[in-house]
């Protein structure tokens, strides 16, 4: 059975779903919004104060809310997917520019129009934008780290791990289970899965070998005669061997086997943990960093040491000459490339060629406690890595002072002017504090001044603590506009129902 919503019951449920959401979501904005309880059937219940999270988890039993709810957290989910985070300010100006759009348009056959104008008044906007940001010091990173995370301690210790690795892209946050401390381990070598032909390759939980030749071979080795002849003159030379290969055959991993056992060698059999053209790029990648050189079918390099423990093994190398330039081939290859997860593979690969890779282990008393604080470590590491396009001064204030400065010469203008002081009255307002005058301050100061919530004191905005990423302001204004757009020239909802019928009555 199909069921189609339109007119002025549509735009009551775009409406319900909208504030359903942000009232969810809006009260965590700022260093003094508040908590919320998600009682999730996946996981035990656990608190948390992360916008994109709350949004997540925000369902409605009623099929068509739910369907406009989908929409709407798209816009917010997008914002997280490309600078992880900003996702509560999407919202709030997500509701602001739809509310104040629908308040102020009464003819639908004015939309289309006015979704052009929407578009041109956020060029405007980002070019103001542009104006008021700076490429941030390393004491600007530690001040960012610390209001993304909301926590003092959590953001210096990323502030100072994240630059210790030359602000690497690769830093994954753990859960710490054997005690309550926070933790960084700095990683170095190329390391990937460890995809040893036989776990009786390794009788140790931590293996280590030293000086190993390396051989690579892009095919599967399903003959002993396949190797031989390697296996013989490395031996006379008394040589350990890493031998890399798509696949070993059962006869070929029993014959190393009994040799590695009658001479007690170190010759280690190794699956190609990738798939598909990854299987060469992982190749490509070990050829530069022992300086392999082609011998018949195979290329045979050398590292500095082996190391291989219950999930990973690393390759220990020296720097050479060919790095650099192969390097370059894949940074290139990184701006060139639009796919969001090739993008993670290749700075994935890049960081590990850089020799910079690190893991920050998050502590706690209880689980529900480690995740709340692994979600804080999530959102620093997110908003460091964001700032590199520069920052602006925070809290809301740049696009509080922007929505003063633009020219209204649309109704989109106007729309868009109101929408950008939200996010500043939304933070004072969940600091519980007279926002109206505190902004009076602001102004009667011409911007020079800002207001640090956490503190409850004016800084000058040369020398404060808040600070913003340029780039999350301006995803999430561009996702609001996208999705408030789109919703606003949304004229029927179609569901297609099989099953139960929704009670429109109830609404």
């Amino acid at each position: 059975m199909k069921k189609i919503i339109k007119g002025r019951l549509l735009l009551e449920y775009i409406d319900k779903a909208i504030t359903l959401l942000s009232d969810a979501v809006k009260i965590t904005l700022g260093p003094n919004g508040n908590n919320v309880i998600i009682n999730d059937s996946k996981f035990n219940p656990y608190i948390t104060n992360d916008g994109v999270t709350i949004a997540s988890a925000i369902n409605d039993d009623n099929e068509i809310m739910d369907t406009i709810l989908t929409i709407i957290k798209e816009a917010a989910l997008k914002t997280n997917s490309d600078v992880g985070d900003g996702t509560t300010t999407t919202i709030v100006l997500l509701e602001s520019i739809y509310k104040n759009s629908i308040s102020l348009i009464k003819n639908s056959n004015e939309m289309l129009n006015y979704k052009k104008e929407l578009q041109e008044s956020l060029k405007k906007i980002i070019n103001k934008l542009n104006n008021y940001s700076k490429i941030p010091s390393k004491i600007d990173l530690e001040k960012i780290a610390c209001i993304s995370a909301n926590d003092e301690k959590i953001g210096k210790l990323i502030a100072k791990f994240y630059l210790d690795l030359n602000k690497s892209n690769n830093i994954k946050i753990e859960e710490n289970l054997i005690d309550s401390r926070d933790y960084v381990v700095k990683l170095q070598g190329y390391f990937f899965e460890n995809s040893l032909a036989s776990p009786y390759f390794s009788n140790e939980k931590h293996q280590t070998i030293k000086s190993p030749t390396l051989i690579l071979y892009n095919k599967e080795i399903n003959y002993i005669e396949d190797i031989e002849q390697i296996l013989f003159d490395y031996s006379q030379m008394q040589k350990n061997l890493i031998i890399i290969a798509d696949s070993f055959a059962n006869e070929v991993i029993n014959e190393v086997l009994a040799i590695n056992y009658e001479a007690k060698g170190n010759i280690i059999l190794i699956n190609n943990p990738e798939y598909g053209s990854r299987k060469l790029e992982l190749l490509d990648d070990l050829k530069i960093i022992s300086n392999a050189k082609n011998i018949n079918n195979y290329w045979a390099g050398n590292i500095k040491e082996f190391k291989a423990d219950e999930k990973e093994i690393y390759l220990i190398y020296d720097k050479n000459n060919k790095i650099k330039d192969y390097l370059n081939i894949l940074q290139k290859k990184l701006k060139e490339e639009n796919d969001q997860y090739n993008q993670i593979y290749l700075k994935d690969r890049i960081s590990k060629l850089e020799n910079i890779y690190g893991i920050i282990y998050v502590g706690g008393q209880t689980s529900l406690e480690r995740r709340e604080k692994k979600m804080r470590f999530t959102d620093a590491l997110c908003a460091l890595e964001a700032s590199s396009t520069g920052i602006c001064p925070g809290g809301g204030l740049v696009l509080y002072q922007i929505s003063e400065e633009i020219k209204k010469e649309t109704l989109a203008d106007l729309v868009l002017s109101k929408s950008l002081k939200d996010p500043l009255i939304q933070i004072l307002k969940n600091s519980n504090v007279n926002y109206r005058k505190i902004i009076q301050k602001i102004k009667i100061k011409n911007y020079q001044k800002i207001y640090n919530a956490k503190n409850k004191t004016f800084e000058s905005i040369s020398n404060t603590n808040v600070l913003d990423n340029k780039s999350v302001i301006m995803y999430a204004l561009s996702n609001a506009v996208s999705i408030a757009s789109l919703l606003l020239t949304t004229s029927h909802l179609v569901i297609n129902d099989s099953s139960t019928e929704t009670n429109l009555d109830n609404f």
